[in-house]
């Protein structure tokens, strides 16, 4: 993704000069990865030789997640081996207070503000999104550094995982709708409340214009994020065939907005 993402792009780090954008992963992969997703440069670190840098993030991770933050482990044979993590990087100072006395880092010292994880999968140019956190609040952090990782790993669809009520919602349909794809296969530790979705990539304008929250949508059913009966039904209909979006901004004032697709 580059054209008509870039002047946004370009506008996210002229507003934030104190962010950079990095990848940490094997060393391997770099020839396949974009280190210019949307014009930005990005500085690839191999994290054979970047230990600290991968406890940072599994520190982070954890501190995000809770209980099901990523385990060390699955850090290294399913994040670093075979893919890359992007990172956007700050001074420690503009971390949100539980991240800097976590890491215990001087004000001015490098530390990972946000990142994003999605990893490759057996259909060629899908990527599956595993992990997005951002400890940098009112920035808008949480979009570009998903944006622009998605753009450097050459992704041009995305299956997630997330929850009706997570706010992250908003976060990702900035990135486009998010088809309803169903439940998660194998189940989930929050399975009532937990969907798979997709977002199509392949047009960078409608991502363009998704992430300036400018894309016009038709009128959405509004559908309470308590209301697990009626969403579970949404995904009974999508399994069944049926073609379900959440349209931006994805949930409003507690409820999910959905638009069905018709050919």
């Amino acid at each position: 993704m580059a054209g008509e993402l870039a002047p946004l792009a370009q506008a996210f780090f002229a507003a934030n000069p104190e962010l950079s954008l990095q990848a940490l992963g094997s060393g391997v992969h770099v020839p396949s990865l974009d280190l210019a997703p949307s014009g930005i440069p990005v500085t690839h670190l191999l994290a054979e030789h970047n230990a600290e840098l991968a406890r940072q993030y599994l520190t982070l991770n954890q501190l995000a997640f809770g209980g099901i933050g990523v385990p060390r482990w699955v850090l290294s044979d399913l994040y670093l081996l075979p893919g890359a993590i992007g990172l956007l990087r700050c001074p420690a100072r503009l971390l949100k207070a539980p991240a800097r006395e976590r890491l215990l880092l001087a004000d001015e010292e490098l530390a990972i503000g946000a990142a994003c994880y999605v990893a490759p999968s057996l259909t060629p140019g899908l990527f599956v999104g595993v992990s997005l956190f951002s400890f940098l609040p009112g920035r808008g952090a949480s979009s570009w550094v998903k944006t622009l990782t998605l753009g450097m790993v050459r992704a041009k669809r995305l299956r997630g995982v997330t929850q009706w009520d997570n706010p992250a919602v908003r976060v990702h349909t900035r990135l486009g709708p998010m088809r309803l794809v169903g439940r998660v296969p194998g189940g989930h530790d929050y399975d009532e409340r937990t969907f798979v979705y997709e977002t199509d990539l392949r047009d960078e304008a409608r991502v363009a214009q998704a992430m300036a929250r400018g894309e016009e949508q038709a009128p959405a059913t509004r559908i309470p994020v308590t209301d697990l009966t009626a969403l579970g039904a949404l995904l009974d209909r999508v399994e069944a065939g049926a073609r379900l979006e959440l349209v931006p901004p994805g949930q409003d004032t507690g409820h999910v907005l959905v638009r069905e697709v018709r050919d």
